[in-house]
């Protein structure tokens, strides 16, 4: 019966190099060779990695361990916080902040459905549910595209984001300019009737190109001049609390995306 391979995945210092190490010292690496997150240099004096490696057998572990020991700052196999689905989007959980900018941009390049990808409980209330607001955006847009080509499904779609949109605003009552929630709200709720000739003449108004420019220019608005006191509260205290029942389901999906 053939062994399964042993998965291990490394938190490293100075990645580049250490591949380098590890590639010399196993020349059939490519074969082990899982996987390599690499934060941007740019940003960090001394950036991190993730290395995934598939080990044949236990020997090769050791051998790995030993050779790649100045590089190695633990071993995170089972640490949820380094799987994909995180480190694609957020980054390494070492850093609790994030550029949302580069977010943005990582949302772009991936197409991810909203939703799917991990959050830890310090990260800033405020930025995440910008970042959950970019995608919901994202996605209406794409729903406002297929309207456009007589997609028979498009007002469905554009009711669904619409909605989770107005409930992400709902719940970022307590961080956001209340006017300026009111007003998003407000326009939001016109993709909710489902009626594909109401929808084609609002998305052909100025009023909606008025309203994108608007929500674009707030997701990215660096100043904190929308921004409450409370915006810097850590996410688990705010999904910790009660919240009203337009926003109790993103609340859910939230905790779940909890690690």
């Amino acid at each position: 019966m053939k062994k399964s391979p042993l998965k291990k995945r490394y938190l490293l210092q100075n990645p580049k190099e250490a591949v380098r190490t590890f590639a010399t010292a196993f020349p059939s690496y490519e074969k082990l060779f899982l996987g390599l997150y690499l934060e941007n240099s740019s940003h960090y004096a001394n950036p991190l990695g993730v290395l995934s490696i598939r080990f044949e057998r236990v020997e090769e572990i050791v051998v790995f361990e030993d050779i790649c020991a100045s590089y190695i700052c633990e071993e995170v196999s089972e640490d949820k916080r380094y799987k994909k689905r995180f480190l694609l989007l957020f980054g390494i959980p070492e850093r609790y902040d994030f550029l949302i900018e580069e977010v943005f941009k990582r949302c772009d390049a991936l197409k991810m459905p909203p939703f799917e990808f991990a959050l830890l409980g310090g990260m800033s209330s405020q930025k995440v549910l910008r970042v959950l607001l970019y995608q919901q955006m994202r996605c209406l847009e794409e729903a406002v595209a297929l309207l456009l080509e007589d997609d028979a499904k498009a007002p469905k779609r554009l009711s669904l984001y619409a909605r989770e949109c107005i409930a992400l605003l709902e719940l970022g009552r307590s961080l956001f300019d209340a006017s300026l929630c009111e007003g998003f709200m407000e326009k939001l709720s016109l993709f909710t009737c489902k009626q594909r000739v109401v929808l084609l003449r609002f998305v052909q108004t100025k009023a909606y190109e008025t309203f994108k420019m608007d929500m674009d220019f707030f997701l990215r608005e660096q100043s904190g001049f929308y921004l409450l006191e409370k915006s810097e509260m850590p996410l688990f205290f705010l999904l910790k609390k009660k919240h009203k029942k337009g926003s109790a389901r993103i609340v859910k999906r939230l905790r779940k995306a909890l690690i």
